[in-house]
């Protein structure tokens, strides 16, 4: 039974830290020899503060943490490889920083464990367990108290409670090893209330001018460096490491349409080959599940997979990744008899219906969207889905998923990039985003984040206001420019969620076409097309490394069918990077030629 009793936002964070947190020394190197050569990513940002670079996964992991400069400080040492003094026997490849000591473990790579903090607190604990600061309290029946450790987290008389919560929490400080107390800093002679965690010792400064420099956090990389590494190399000041940053990891898709065979303007075949001449190697496929499923007590309740399966089959032959983009429930699953989300009494049916497909397509299938645009209320059958519910319905789908096919990604459904506020059309993208990332089940339900940035006819590195694209329309406000993804970026970090990777499962610019709302595209040729959608796989393969990890073009091949229905100019057809008859455009030679 878990008597855990911290309040709902802390135990989340616990309870998801320790869910998917591994062992960190069932597999560590017993020799200096034994440990593993450094992973991807290469890269690295040189601090002439220190005169040293923060490299590779480290410098990731500093980029992702709140408030990294003041939580770790600057790197104080290039990465080397010593014994951990907290595991003694073991060794790790680490960087020093002012305020701690990051270890790779190679046993974590590819999760969010593979940069740990050394438990540097459990360090300066060592010989004081018996003072009465450090020894174990009972419950507090206040919401505070932990009982890994048996002491509790407070705002009271110093707001380390908050402090915590809002910079990084588990990961970053780790569980409570004392009470507050008051101590004399060594350094000052001043007192000052104190609390000692795993990672970090925590000190209050009520009379410091500045707010945000009231809590200050110890100098803990600096002491031990002091004490044991004075004269080292590695931690001498050091020259700048220029590095590449590595596109080993991007995904490259299109959105594309795969159903159809038969019709006189599908050739799947081809559509599959022109993606891999092209060098990309996924395809996004929109799913209705409107078509899929049936009401209860009918022939297809039981799921009538149809061109599907052949779909699959011929994707896994063809070496092609995919991605399902779920949408559109049935009528008979809806509380409004239209096809947005499901009603809440069928997010059930729902999950059990991603669970089946999950396990029919297990392998060969690699991810699955959990609806898409869901901020807008014409993808939801006329009505904006709170946050809330779709947070409900996904983690039903994701549960499902994940116990059919562990190894398949559940990604968020992107939303559109919008600023209008109005129930009947759409909610903010951010204020979506901000609302699924407080929620927190997003953790542990979702592998990688989904997201819509715009375009319009501005160019991939405007951004307005301070570099506004050319106009005349859809200028002023920063939902129309693909750099919104910066925005989305933000917000995810500040929610302590920067470790996770994101997709954009949706970008691209419009050519000439006959649709209303779309004439910005008129503005835009094929060659000027071409040009921008190269420059953002460029961003995305440099700028935005490493947590930009997919970008997913819109689209491959919607104008082949878009002319079979007479209107080759329709805004679907125009943002394609093939013609109505197959023939590339400048946009697909120029995305085969680019850099990857």
């Amino acid at each position: 039974m878990v008597r855990r009793v911290f309040p709902a936002v802390m135990l989340s964070i616990l309870l998801a830290s320790m869910a998917v947190s591994p062992a960190t020394s069932s597999a560590a190197a017993r020799t200096p020899g034994d440990v593993p050569d450094t992973k991807a990513p290469f890269t690295s940002h040189y601090f002439s503060e220190t005169q040293h670079n923060a490299m590779n996964s480290f410098y990731v992991t500093w980029k992702n943490t709140p408030n990294a400069l003041f939580v770790l400080g600057y790197p104080i040492s290039e990465p080397f490889i010593e014994e951990s003094f907290t595991e003694p026997g073991n060794y790790y490849r680490v960087q020093y920083f002012e305020r701690g000591v990051l270890e790779e473990h190679p046993e974590n790579y590819g999760t969010n464990y593979y940069i740990l903090g050394r438990l540097m607190g459990n360090k300066l604990v060592e010989g004081r367990e018996g003072e009465a600061p450090f020894v174990a309290v009972g419950n507090t029946n206040d919401g505070t108290w932990d009982d890994a450790t048996g002491h509790t987290l407070r705002n009271e008389p110093a707001p380390f409670r908050s402090f915590w919560e809002k910079n990084g929490g588990l990961a970053v400080f780790g569980r409570p090893k004392s009470e507050q107390f008051q101590e004399k800093n060594a350094a000052t002679g001043e007192t000052y209330w104190v609390q000692y965690f795993e990672r970090q010792r925590m000190e209050w400064h009520p009379d410091e001018p500045d707010a945000k420099y009231r809590v200050l956090l110890g100098l803990l990389g600096n002491e031990y460096r002091d004490a044991h590494h004075a004269s080292e190399d590695a931690f001498k000041p050091a020259q700048q490491v220029v590095t590449q940053p590595s596109s080993s990891g991007m995904i490259y898709g299109f959105n594309a349409i795969l159903y159809g065979q038969g019709s006189s303007w599908q050739n799947r075949g081809l559509a599959l080959q022109l993606t891999k001449e092209a060098g990309v190697g996924w395809l996004r496929q929109q799913i209705r599940w409107q078509d899929l499923q049936s009401a209860p007590g009918t022939g297809c309740y039981s799921i009538c997979w149809g061109e599907l399966d052949q779909i699959v089959a011929d994707a896994s032959n063809a070496g092609v990744k995919l991605l399902f983009s779920v949408v559109k429930a049935p009528t008979w699953a809806t509380g409004n008899g239209q096809n947005g989300m499901p009603s809440r009494a069928n997010y059930g049916e729902f999950a059990n219906f991603m669970g089946k497909m999950a396990e029919r397509y297990k392998g060969r299938v690699q991810a699955y969207e959990i609806w898409n645009e869901q901020n807008l209320a014409w993808e939801n059958g006329g009505r904006v889905a709170s946050a809330t519910n779709y947070m409900d319905m996904l983690v039903q789908a994701s549960e499902k998923i994940k116990a059919a096919d562990p190894d398949a990604l559940v990604v968020s459904g992107g939303p559109s990039a919008t600023e209008t506020n109005r129930s009947d059309i759409a909610i903010s993208d951010l204020t979506f985003y901000r609302q699924m990332f407080n929620d927190p089940r997003f953790e542990t339900h979702v592998d990688v984040i989904g997201a819509h940035p715009g375009g319009a006819s501005n160019p991939p590195d405007t951004l307005w206001p301070d570099n506004p694209g050319p106009g005349p329309n859809f200028v002023t406000s920063r939902e129309f420019y693909f750099r919104r993804i910066e925005d989305v970026r933000s917000i995810q970090v500040s929610a302590g969620l920067g470790a996770k990777p994101v997709w954009i499962t949706e970008f691209g610019w419009a050519t000439k076409n006959n649709t209303p709302g779309y004439e910005y595209g008129n503005q835009i040729s094929q060659e000027t097309q071409a040009k921008w959608i190269v420059r953002a796989f460029e961003m995305g393969r440099t700028s935005y490394q490493p947590w930009l990890q997919g970008m997913f073009l819109w689209q491959l091949n919607f104008a082949p069918n878009w002319r079979a229905e007479g209107n080759e100019y329709h805004e679907q057809a125009s943002f394609g990077v093939l013609n109505g008859d197959w023939t590339p455009r400048p946009s697909y030679y120029a995305i085969r030629d680019m850099q990857k």
